[in-house]
């Protein structure tokens, strides 16, 4: 069997084994929304309001619980949850989170070109085994624009240790190793961690031709250990926000002043010039917008052909 068939398979035994040892747990963090667990996801899904001011149909991406999906319906929208098997799904399902959902294969999605106005991928991209496979079709599937969040790429924004990898490569290029040692990173479900860095979504946007990329970075919450059942009612909850809120802020820090780098990326590729209000409204949440390049090769032919 192929490693591609291995991952998609325990990717799928992983999810099954979770709803059977932890359905409860899983969707109490959609269902309660004072659940601290929900609120730190919704803190960062939140990225995505400058494209939610009018409803427009949106497909969401390995959103394994529907927690994606039914952020998006609570601000309107409409939305169709996927992810590599439906098992959670079907139980978000029937507990009235999410309106509709499809077990879908992000490297070979059924479905036609520009079904959905959005494609949403919240860290599931770095799971796919043909990661750039996949990209291309949300890329296809999508009308206006795909959006990733995912882990940065920290080696395209450390330029020390990008430097000091250049030297070590020419005695042992695994020496660099010793100091990046998550450059070989995998899960315990069995995916390498596919990284993302803005110059490689620029270089899909321009070979397909596209008018416009944005970029935003974030820190996102990793390794605070809270009770996930601490909820707003309970005298733990204020703590628990304190606790994060230092953290993040400290992080945030460290990255405006470029000593670190950020955790995570979220990546925007419109297929079509967004629209000026969602331009203004991205603007004003501190994404950063490219308009691309034209390829004055490829319009000089169009034009020859008129």
């Amino acid at each position: 069997m192929k490693n591609s068939e291995l991952s998609y398979q325990a990717h799928r035994n992983n999810l099954h084994r979770q709803v059977i040892d932890e359905k409860e747990e899983r969707l109490s963090s959609i269902k309660n929304k004072d659940c601290i667990n929900y609120q730190i996801v919704k803190k960062y899904l939140d990225i995505l309001r400058p494209f939610l001011s009018k409803p427009v149909n949106w497909l969401t991406i390995g959103d394994y619980n529907g927690l994606e999906a039914n952020y998006l319906l609570e601000h309107g929208q409409k939305a169709l949850a996927s992810d590599i098997t439906d098992v959670f799904l079907q139980e978000a399902h029937k507990e009235g989170l999410i309106n509709q959902y499809r077990e879908i294969n992000v490297e070979d999605i059924d479905l036609p070109d520009d079904s959905f106005d959005y494609v949403l991928c919240k860290e599931a991209f770095h799971h796919f085994p043909k990661a750039y496979l996949g990209l291309y079709e949300m890329i296809r599937c999508s009308k206006n624009a795909t959006i990733l969040i995912e882990p940065i790429d920290i080696i395209t924004k450390m330029p020390l240790l990008l430097f000091i990898k250049n030297i070590l490569d020419r005695v042992n290029p695994l020496a660099i190793n010793k100091l990046w040692r998550n450059r070989f990173s995998f899960e315990t479900v069995g995916n390498y961690v596919f990284k993302i860095s803005e110059r490689e979504i620029e270089k899909v946007a321009m070979g397909l031709g596209f008018p416009c990329i944005a970029f935003k970075k974030i820190n996102m919450v990793l390794n605070v250990k809270l009770d996930k059942a601490i909820t707003s009612q309970t005298p733990m909850h204020k703590k628990g926000w304190k606790k994060i809120n230092r953290r993040l802020s400290f992080k945030n820090l460290l990255g405006y002043l470029r000593i670190i780098p950020y955790n995570h990326l979220c990546c925007v590729v419109f297929k079509t010039n967004p629209d000026p209000e969602i331009r203004k409204h991205m603007q004003r949440a501190g994404f950063m917008v490219i308009d691309l390049a034209k390829n004055p090769y490829l319009k000089s032919m169009a034009e020859s052909t008129y």
